[in-house]
C-alpha cells in the first residue's frame, strides 16, 4: 500500500491483474488535485501496473470529473450490496455439485474463469486461484461431471468479506448456477463469523439476481482503468 496525497494505492503482489490493484480516496480527507492524480497515475505505471480507479460514488462525488480530465475513461457504475442473515435467501441447485475447490481443482477453475470474463484461459494455470487459498479466500465453483461450469470467492477480513469473481462458463449461464454458487459462498462467510458482507454487481440486470437472494443496494461502485495501449 502506498499514499499519495489524500488518495491510496493498493497493489496486488502475488498477481499482475489489473482488476485487483487500485487507488481509491481515503475517507474524511480533502479534495485531490489533477496533479495527485497524474502522480498516482505515474506510480502504477512504474510497477508496471495499468492505473486504475475504484471508490464510492456518495463519498466522493467530485472524484469522477479530476479523473476523466487527467485522460482516464468515464468510471463505470456499479450497484454495491449488502446482506444479512435475517435477509439472505439461499438458492441450490440440482445441476451441479457445488463445493469448495480442492488445490487439483484450482487450474480447471481459474482457466473457466478467464474464459467466462473474457481472458485467455491458456493463460491460467491456477497459480492465482492457489494463493488466494493459501491466503485464507474461499473459493467455491459448481462441478458438472467433474468439470468446473461456475465459480467465485470471499477473502474474509476481520467479519468483513466481498464476494466477488462469480461467473458461469457461457454455456451453462441462466439456469441458477452463479445463485447457487454465490449463496455457499455467503453460508460459508456467516459460518465463518462474518458480519459484513457485501459485492459489487456488474450491472443492473445482476444486481438483480443478487437481489434474490437478498442483497440490497446501499451504494454505488465506480470504477476507471486505462486502456492496456
Amino acid at each position: 500500500m502506498e499514499r499519495i496525497g489524500p488518495y491510496r494505492l493498493y497493489f496486488r503482489r502475488d498477481s499482475d491483474m489489473p482488476e485487483i490493484s487500485y487507488a481509491r480516496p481515503v475517507r474524511g480527507e480533502r479534495e485531490g488535485t489533477r496533479d495527485e492524480i497524474m502522480a498516482v497515475r505515474a506510480a502504477f505505471v512504474a510497477r508496471g501496473r495499468r492505473p486504475r480507479w475504484e471508490y464510492l460514488e456518495e463519498l466522493n462525488p467530485e472524484l469522477a470529473a479530476l479523473l476523466i480530465a487527467a485522460g482516464f475513461p468515464a468510471p463505470t457504475p456499479r450497484p454495491l450490496q449488502v446482506i444479512t442473515a435475517e435477509s439472505f435467501r439461499p438458492e441450490t441447485t440440482t445441476l451441479a455439485d457445488v463445493r469448495p475447490i480442492t488445490w487439483e481443482d484450482a487450474p480447471p477453475t481459474d482457466a473457466m474463469l478467464a474464459a467466462a470474463f473474457g481472458g485467455n484461459p491458456a493463460d491460467a494455470d491456477g497459480a492465482f486461484l492457489r494463493g488466494l487459498l493459501e491466503s485464507g479466500t474461499c473459493a467455491i465453483a459448481a462441478f458438472v461431471e467433474g468439470k468446473p461450469v461456475a465459480a467465485g470467492l470471499h477473502s474474509p477480513v476481520g467479519m468483513t468479506t466481498e464476494v466477488a469473481g462469480v461467473a458461469t462458463a457461457p454455456e451453462w449461464r441462466r439456469r441458477g448456477l452463479a445463485g447457487a454458487v454465490t449463496s455457499a459462498l455467503v453460508t460459508d462467510a456467516f459460518a465463518r463469523g462474518c458480519t459484513c458482507i457485501f459485492l459489487s454487481a456488474g450491472d443492473e440486470s445482476v444486481a438483480r439476481v443478487y437481489g434474490r437472494l437478498g442483497f440490497a443496494r446501499v451504494g454505488t461502485v465506480l470504477d476507471t482503468m486505462l486502456p492496456a495501449d
